[in-house]
């Protein structure tokens, strides 16, 4: 049968309570209250005390990093000034009357949590956890090539300092917070997933931490059309016009009369002009076809006319050069429009100017063509002269011969 001594029991009930009173006393101290500062690079940092501490026997200054501590200071009552760790020297001071501490120049490495613990057998203490932060730098924004219809994307960028949000709005207006989204820390994006006309306006991004924050703008537009699709709408305006020359080449003789009608060798080169600029507007138009495929991509709306306009380029070709042209039957180019917030483009001047370059030569030819036609009719005019006074000469002389 075992016996304990009534000494035994009591020592054992100290171990015990000791073993208990450990892990209280680190909760409790898990569980004081924490202070939080927020403080910018390189200024300096006041560490409130724990008031007036003038009656205490002694009180130290610690900075905890994870489970290891680091001295700072010791301060003793009665000591003309405190023990300050040589890490610290010049840019910790300490102010007797209250306790608190400033620091000097904080830098992003001086964050983490200082200990203030004032009469070392109380352990009456205070924490104040500390934040160094850079300013966040101004925002940079980027935006994709944005056209009608399609996807894109505005890009909100910051390059130094700590961001905590990063927000967005829209001609002023604050968007939800569900249309931008965080790539990282200092990155974010906003996504316009079909791009229309109402996506157009002026773009901010607010940047922020503790300390600061930054804002930047940037106007963005929907293109109606992109570039490659404005180069593919002038060569198509210009075969448009050489299409429209050509075709007053082939109307215009064609509804003159049989006595005017142009013909012989003003009609080769009337022929050949009009059939050349066929072949030309036809080589434009199939160009600008396969442009816009390139684009958009295959069509059979696009496809097909390709497929006549090659076969006209051919023949065209081949009528010119043998100065013998049947008149064909014209396709024209149905443009697409797209919806947009960037004016549209004015081809005006390149309508005008191509119309007048290509129209030259055939009022030339026409301008040809009515000079002969009216030295034609001088000569005829005098020759119909010539045989009315034969005719009369004629008359007179058998007149003569019957009165005699």
């Amino acid at each position: 049968m075992l016996t304990c001594r009534p000494t035994e029991l009591l020592g054992t009930s100290w171990v015990l309570l000791a073993g208990l009173l450990v892990p209280l006393q680190q909760a409790a101290e898990i569980l004081e209250p924490l202070t939080s500062k927020v403080a910018a690079v390189g200024s300096p940092v006041l560490l409130p005390g724990l008031g007036n501490i003038t009656q205490v026997y002694s009180m130290q200054w610690e900075y905890l990093n994870g489970t290891s501590s680091h001295t700072i200071l010791q301060y003793y009552r009665g000591s003309h000034s405190p023990a300050i760790h040589a890490s610290y020297t010049g840019r910790a001071v300490f102010h007797p009357s209250n306790g608190s501490l400033l620091l000097e120049g904080v830098q992003e490495s001086d964050s983490g949590i200082y200990k203030a613990t004032v009469n070392m057998g109380d352990r009456e203490s205070l924490k104040i956890l500390l934040e160094v932060l850079k300013p966040v730098s101004r925002p940079q924004l980027r935006s994709s090539a944005l056209k009608a219809q399609a996807a894109g994307e505005v890009l909100c960028e910051v390059a130094e300092g700590r961001v905590d949000t990063i927000t967005w709005k829209k001609d002023g207006q604050p968007l939800p917070p569900d249309r931008g989204f965080l790539l990282s820390s200092s990155r974010s994006v906003l996504y316009l997933r079909s791009a229309k006309k109402s996506d157009c306006g002026s773009y901010s991004c607010n940047a922020s931490n503790g300390i600061s924050w930054e804002e930047t703008s940037l106007n963005v537009t929907v293109a109606g059309l992109s570039p490659p699709l404005q180069d593919v709408l002038r060569i198509a305006v210009v075969a448009v016009v050489f299409a429209a020359v050509s075709a007053g080449g082939l109307i215009i003789p064609i509804c003159q009369s049989e006595k005017l009608r142009i013909r012989g060798e003003l009609w080769r080169w009337l022929s050949a002009y009009t059939c050349g600029l066929v072949c030309i507007a036809s080589i434009l138009a199939g160009t600008a076809g396969g442009l816009w495929m390139r684009e958009e991509g295959p069509s059979v709306a696009i496809i097909l006319p390709e497929i006549a306009l090659t076969y006209i380029m051919v023949v065209t070709f081949l009528v010119s050069t043998t100065v013998t042209f049947q008149p064909t039957n014209l396709t024209q180019l149905k443009s697409k429009a797209e919806e947009g917030c960037t004016d549209f483009m004015d081809v005006t001047i390149l309508t005008v100017s191509t119309a007048a370059v290509s129209a030259l030569p055939l009022l030339a030819i026409f301008l040809c063509y009515h000079t002969t036609q009216g030295r034609l009719k001088e000569r005829d005019t005098r020759w119909a002269d010539m045989e009315r006074s034969f005719e009369m000469s004629q008359r007179s002389s058998k007149d003569a011969l019957s009165t005699h």
